[in-house]
């Protein structure tokens, strides 16, 4: 790990990477932690797998000392909701400013790498570069999955860029699993990161990623009430970051592992302290806030490193201006993705002319249609011929990520293998036997039980047997 001696470190607002560093002490398992990892999918706060090592905090200036230990920690900047009293277009007007500032300055004399799919974030991007010619963007859809590539190679077209796609193939991951584990440290579950298949092939492409994460969060309202009580912000967000599977792992390993009190308890109050450190009044900026300071910075940011290490990132959402503005603009203009749509309207007429996957056949000129009867008559047609090639071909084409990886003989036993025969121990053997028959009944139900063991299995299997040797 590296070595902070008399270092001053400052963490953005929103890293986009997560680093950490090490505290006096022994190195031993934190058991808590991992029950709350295992619930959640991510680590909470500066949790890692051991206690005394820890994840730098977002927004927060670190002082080391000269034996490296921590000598001061800062926070220098709080989310907020202090809205201005401005017009939507004035906000479209700043936003739109704002973005291509960000993009020029980060991206100036570099080869753009961009990725594009069927959302708004990458589009808008997109549209930010469309006078430069230096951009290489591609795209990636699941093998008899929805037909991804299209959206990215409507968008390349129009802009007149360079443009691959790729097809994610029936059971990737089994190829990339130990890889995986290395480059993230097992701080992440291993369904997500898809761009594990095309990992080191874009790195002669470009000098740059542009990325497009955390539009989607910041530029669209949480769908609650602003005046949501907190008792009932806390149970949204429970249920939100906690899926029953989750629940069960989390409380099957505290046990197992003989951990004092109740399970449940102790993570609802660890998210109750949490989410009471964000003094905001608007429920729907509040829980964005949250979900920016916990979960990006420690789910987000670890797939972002799959990025990371192939070429240097540009995450013009996650600059810090944007951040500072996304706290002074009214949740009315936030909401609906507004300032993205309009930008693209403005911006690339084209682009905008574009399907927009979320509300497919629709587009961003149309997709207040999408639940009018001819749009419901058309997406019943599409539905109606994806069935019927099920059906008459035995071909499906909304084959998801975790059908591809978890599903089919193959799978299985690439899966049983790992969880099993090649099982560390980390995990008590009678917990994976458990969940893993739940899950050969109810797939979905049980899928991130399963995707979770596997991670701490792996982290055991690699991690754990590397530190330990």
């Amino acid at each position: 790990m590296t070595s902070f001696k008399n270092q001053v470190v400052r963490l953005p607002i929103v890293p986009s990477v997560v680093s950490y560093y090490s505290i006096p002490g022994e190195q031993k398992l934190d058991y808590p932690a991992i029950c709350c990892f295992a619930a959640l999918g991510f680590f909470l706060d500066d949790d890692t797998y051991f206690t005394n090592r820890k994840a730098f905090r977002p927004a927060t200036e670190y002082k080391f000392g000269t034996e490296g230990e921590v000598i001061s920690r800062q926070k220098y900047f709080n989310w907020h909701y202090t809205p201005r009293s401005i017009s939507f277009e004035k906000a479209q007007s700043e936003f739109s400013e704002l973005l291509e500032s960000i993009v020029e300055n980060e991206t100036a004399n570099k080869r753009i790498v961009l990725p594009i799919s069927g959302g708004l974030d990458s589009r808008t991007l997109a549209a930010s570069v469309a006078h430069r010619k230096d951009v290489f963007s591609y795209t990636y859809q699941f093998e008899n999955g929805i037909k991804e590539n299209s959206y990215g190679l409507a968008v390349a077209k129009s802009l007149g860029i360079s443009f691959e796609s790729f097809t994610i193939p029936r059971g990737y991951l089994w190829n990339v699993i130990d890889r995986l584990a290395q480059l993230n440290g097992c701080y992440a579950e291993f369904l997500n990161p898809r761009q594990m298949a095309v990992f080191g092939q874009l790195v002669d492409k470009g000098d740059i990623f542009l990325l497009g994460h955390g539009g989607d969060l910041f530029f669209d309202s949480m769908g609650v009430p602003d005046d949501m009580s907190e008792n009932e912000q806390l149970q949204y967000l429970i249920n939100k970051l906690v899926k029953p599977a989750g629940w069960l792992l989390g409380e099957s390993l505290w046990m197992a592992w003989g951990l004092a009190g109740d399970f449940k308890e102790y993570l609802e109050r660890r998210i109750l302290f949490l989410f009471r450190s964000i003094k905001i009044d608007n429920a729907n900026a509040r829980l964005r806030a949250f979900k920016t300071e916990y979960y990006v910075a420690r789910w987000t940011a670890v797939n972002l490193e799959l990025f990371k290490k192939q070429l240097p990132l540009a995450v013009p959402f996650f600059h810090d201006e944007m951040c500072r503005f996304i706290c002074t603009v009214p949740e009315d203009h936030l909401a609906s993705r507004k300032l993205e749509i309009e930008y693209l309207k403005a911006k690339q007429p084209a682009l905008a002319n574009i399907a927009w996957q979320k509300v497919y056949p629709c587009n961003l000129y149309n997709y207040s249609q999408f639940s009018s009867l001819p749009v419901k008559l058309q997406r019943g047609w599409i539905k109606a011929k994806r069935e019927l090639a099920r059906h008459a071909l035995g071909k499906r084409s909304d084959m998801s990520n975790w059908e591809l990886q978890f599903c089919g003989e193959e799978n299985d036993k690439k899966l049983r293998g790992h969880l099993f025969t090649m099982n560390s121990s980390f995990v008590p053997r009678e917990i994976t036997k458990q969940l893993y028959g739940k899950f050969q009944k109810e797939k979905k139900a049980y899928l991130h039980a399963i995707t979770m063991l596997l991670t701490l299995n792996e982290f055991g299997r690699l991690v754990l047997s590397e530190t330990n040797n």
